[in-house]
């Protein structure tokens, strides 16, 4: 099958974030966020070795440490946090219903309060013939609230897997 011919936009894309309850993780869709999501894949640190200073042809190159993956987007506040529910900000704080509620996915007992963000983008609706999705492991959120019209959140994550799951 040949690569889709179609562009995606920012209007095809949905951001979900999940935890690890098993079997069923629990999940939280982001509403009204800037379609502006970014995640850099940096994957292997590459080490050059020199012969006294200089490049070698072929060059010395051997992979070195694995690097996390990096994200972030951009929602509009809506809540500060709930009990009952989710809310957008409670993944900054960890408090609310994610707080009491959620199970990072590194297990019951996890030190860290890890998610999984993917970012789902529509595909069959214009001939494609599935949708496609990018999904980053282990995240850790963190972020910034800033006043304005409207009050904006930003979320950056960062994801201690190597590489995203793609489908």
């Amino acid at each position: 099958m040949a690569e889709s011919t179609i562009v995606k936009t920012k209007r095809d894309g949905t951001i979900t974030i999940e935890d690890g309850t098993s079997p069923t993780p629990q999940s939280y869709t982001v509403a009204f966020e800037a379609g502006d999501l970014s995640i850099a894949i940096p994957g292997r640190t590459v080490n050059l070795y020199l012969d006294r200073g200089v490049m070698t042809s072929p060059p010395a190159i051997r992979y070195g440490d694995d690097t996390p993956m990096t994200g972030s987007f951009t929602a509009q506040f809506r809540e500060s946090t709930d009990a009952a529910v989710e809310a957008l900000t409670d993944f900054l704080t960890l408090g609310g219903f994610v707080g009491a509620s959620w199970v990072s996915r590194g297990g019951a007992n996890a030190e860290v309060q890890t998610f999984r963000i993917t970012w789902e983008l529509e595909g069959t609706d214009h001939g494609d013939a599935s949708d496609h999705s990018i999904a980053c492991d282990h995240c850790v959120i963190s972020g910034s609230i800033a006043d304005g019209d409207p009050v904006t959140l930003s979320l950056s994550f960062t994801s201690y897997d190597l590489y995203p799951t793609v489908s």
